[in-house]
């Protein structure tokens, strides 16, 4: 129900929800690996598909001691 563009997108941005929960990569190398073309193409991307910036998503998804 969606196109091939859609599909990659929400797939990268899965991928690097992945990452943000794992911890200490920089949002910038996160945003390379994941093909967008800089860290503000990424957190577009990123807050429109999930409604939150990247960073903010990082906080939330960090457990609390």
């Amino acid at each position: 129900g969606c196109s091939i563009t859609d599909y990659i997108r929400r797939a990268r941005i899965l991928r690097a929800c992945r990452l943000l929960d794992g911890g200490g990569m920089p949002l910038s190398t996160i945003a390379a690996e994941m093909g967008f073309a800089d860290q503000a193409h990424f957190t577009r991307a990123f807050r429109t598909e999930t409604g939150l910036p990247p960073g903010a998503f990082r906080k939330l998804a960090r457990p609390r001691p």
